[in-house]
């Protein structure tokens, strides 16, 4: 089907969608789900995508040239369509819908509720994994104080779980009192459940609930002549109130609230989310989104005006993101913004009022708890200040405005830099396209790499960058499969095969990179040409030479170099003729860019290579032990999760866990006291 027969087949099918409010989804050809959107009118927002496609954002152009398919939910208001989409995404994860994205460059304190002990410590990625993350923390010192409170006075499980089911007895930290044990020793679970609650409370802000109960439980254990316990309330009573000390105050004690703002470019969009907790700032959420706003709407329709069409995109892209947040968070009593005026009018507010109120219902309903009523509030104060008067309201009002004003300072902050990075890209991928004389941007660049040692385990590695950033999500590994012993160039050529094989066959990214010089570059020259890919855009990037005059200490460098293999007129590959080389310029643009990418590759390469190589070696040691045949190996490994987990079993464990003789769990521990006895010696 060609594109036109394929829009003319989709404006078909828009005719006959009704007008009235609904949640749409695009699909790919495949069936997989591009977009999820929701509209007053649903005929008119589609018609809008299949029409008029010159005047389209790029992100919606990209989008409507994967379109082959949508469907259609109508439902009875606006307020169940933006529950519907909210859904529909967490669930399909759409990749042209904005999908929120922790920034990590700031670190995390993670509470892990999804262990039967949960732990407390830092970290940098966030996941949907039933835990609970406080952050991102922007400044270390802070963090790192923090932690350390919690570490010292409140006795949880430091180590992982695999050690935690692995070790012998109990740790240091049980001996110096940081730590309750219950990898080894009974623990009362509503004890540890409560110093879990207190940490939570305290990384929450809610100090002051939490100092109230602590003060009581010190009284009580006093009262019962329990002075150990009592000593120990009194040194967290101590630490919280030092670490309160230095959060500043500013708002009210029993504020709640988040303060939320924005701030816009024509490709990029920056929001903030400021975390208000009894009256005290506890944390952050910054978001850089990229081609955040879909300029597409009903309005087009009804209005030519490029104002409206602007403020009506902002108002839908708030409520999307505003939702999505919130589907993953806390949501507070109160959520301001302070400077949404001018796209959140009331009808719009109202509807994102009525989201988050069913988010806090499904929530609540989920953890059987109350729900709470939930508030917004657009360039308006907290209703608080009704109740308060003289200097205490005016430090109030100064405190909040001077909070709003660090908000949208630092939602601008992050888009200022953004901009700054994407300017520096920007001039990389323009340098190399003039560098390598490409018709159009190098958008899609992916490059390969074959990871070797010995001849062993070889692997390989394919890494994606679009706009000139890692895009991690499409990075491949291959194992290589067909090869025997250590042949790069083979390697090379299973690894191309299989990446242009079946459906991803014309899926052809702008420049295809790959490592190494002029035999690797004709080498996969004449597999293209086999498969009838002669217009894959192909390169090799060489690394340097060095060189050494045997008459002389000098040593001279050769610079990097770009190989491109020689195409007849109609830009089909040479593969019989010596392709041109063109040395690249140290610290140039185009320079920073290709070693940027073929170094990612390398280091992606080289990794996989090391955990495969590591996996076989250890997997492999288990075959020697005597009495351990298929079923006992896998049966240990699934119990103990790893080789080094069978290592630390006693014999005991083996037995009891592994369900294997005693005759052989001897052995197995046998085997490796004399493995580790070699080694020593």
């Amino acid at each position: 089907m060609t594109t036109n027969e394929r829009l003319a087949a989709l404006r078909e099918k828009v005719a006959k969608v009704p007008t009235h409010p609904g949640v749409y989804i695009h699909k790919s050809a495949d069936g997989k789900v591009l977009y999820v959107g929701k509209a007053k009118n649903l005929q008119n927002r589609l018609r809008s995508y299949f029409s008029g496609l010159d005047r389209h954002a790029p992100k919606t152009r990209a989008l409507v040239a994967r379109i082959y398919d949508f469907e259609f939910i109508v439902v009875d208001n606006e307020n169940e369509s933006l529950l519907l989409e909210n859904n529909l995404i967490k669930h399909h994860r759409p990749p042209y819908n904005i999908l929120l994205r922790d920034d990590k460059t700031y670190p995390y304190l993670k509470v892990t509720l999804e262990d039967a002990w949960p732990r407390v410590f830092q970290t940098r990625k966030r996941r949907n994994d039933g835990g609970i993350y406080f952050g991102p923390y922007s400044n270390a010192a802070e963090l790192q104080s923090t932690l350390s409170v919690i570490q010292r006075f409140f006795p949880l499980v430091k180590c992982t779980p695999n050690v935690f089911k692995t070790v012998t007895r109990p740790c240091n930290y049980f001996h110096i009192k940081k730590c309750l044990a219950p990898c080894k020793l009974e623990v009362d679970q509503g004890h540890y459940k409560d110093l879990v609650e207190r940490v939570v409370a305290l990384l929450s802000g809610k100090t002051a609930e939490l100092v109230a109960k602590i003060k009581l439980d010190m009284n009580s254990a006093a009262q019962v002549m329990n002075f150990e316990k009592a000593a120990l309330l009194r040194d967290q009573l101590r630490a919280l109130e030092k670490l309160s000390q230095q959060q500043s105050v500013t708002l009210l004690p029993g504020f709640d609230a988040d303060i939320v703002d924005f701030a816009w470019s024509s490709q990029s969009v920056s929001v903030y989310f400021a975390i208000v907790r009894d009256g005290k700032l506890v944390g952050a959420n910054a978001h850089l989104i990229r081609d955040g706003l879909e300029k597409l709407s009903e309005l087009q329709f009804e209005s030519e005006d490029p104002q409206s069409q602007e403020i009506f995109s902002q108002a839908e892209f708030i409520h999307q993101v505003v939702g999505q947040f919130y589907a993953q968070h806390e949501i507070p009593p109160s959520l301001f913004f302070p400077s949404a005026m001018q796209y959140l009018n009331a009808a719009r507010v109202e509807s994102l009022n009525a989201l988050l109120n069913a988010l806090e219902q499904d929530k609540s309903k989920r953890q059987n708890l109350a729900p709470q009523k939930i508030q917004i509030f657009v360039g308006a104060k907290p209703a608080e200040i009704k109740t308060l008067k003289g200097t205490q309201k005016k430090m109030f009002i100064d405190a909040f405005d001077g909070l709003c004003a660090m908000v949208l300072e630092n939602a601008r902050g992050k888009l200022k830099d953004s901009l700054s990075s994407d300017e520096s890209v920007q001039k990389r991928v323009t340098a190399l396209q003039q560098f390598l004389g490409l018709a159009q941007l190098p958008t899609w660049i992916e490059c390969y790499d074959i990871s070797t040692f010995q001849g062993g385990s070889t692997v390989a590695s394919g890494v994606v960058f679009r706009d000139g950033r890692p895009a991690k999500k499409d990075y491949r590994k291959y194992i290589i499969r067909d090869v025997v012993g250590q042949d790069d160039f083979a390697s090379l050529r299973e690894v191309i095969r299989r990446r242009f094989k079946n459906d991803r066959r014309f899926e052809v990214p702008d420049v295809l990179l790959i490592d190494g010089g002029e035999p690797q570059v004709r080498e996969v020259a004449w597999l293209l040409k086999s498969l009838g890919l002669d217009s894959v855009p192909l390169y090799g990037i060489a690394k340097s030479r060095t060189e050494r005059n045997f008459r002389s200490q000098k040593v001279t460098a050769s610079s990097e170099r770009i190989v491109i293999p020689k195409r007849n007129e109609a830009g089909e590959l040479l593969p019989d003729m010596v392709p041109e080389t063109r040395f690249l310029t140290s610290a140039a643009p185009e320079f920073q860019l290709v070693t940027q990418i073929r170094n990612e590759a390398h280091r992606f390469a080289i990794s996989f290579h090391r955990k495969t190589r590591d996996k076989k070696s250890l997997r492999s040691i288990l075959n020697e032990v005597p009495g351990l045949g298929p079923k006992r190996r896998k049966k240990l490994l699934l119990e103990f999760g790893s080789v080094e987990g069978i290592i630390k079993a006693s014999e005991d464990e083996l037995v009891r866990r592994g369900e294997v003789p005693r005759s052989v769990a001897a052995a197995v521990v046998e085997f490796f006291a004399q493995s580790k006895k070699e080694q020593t010696e």
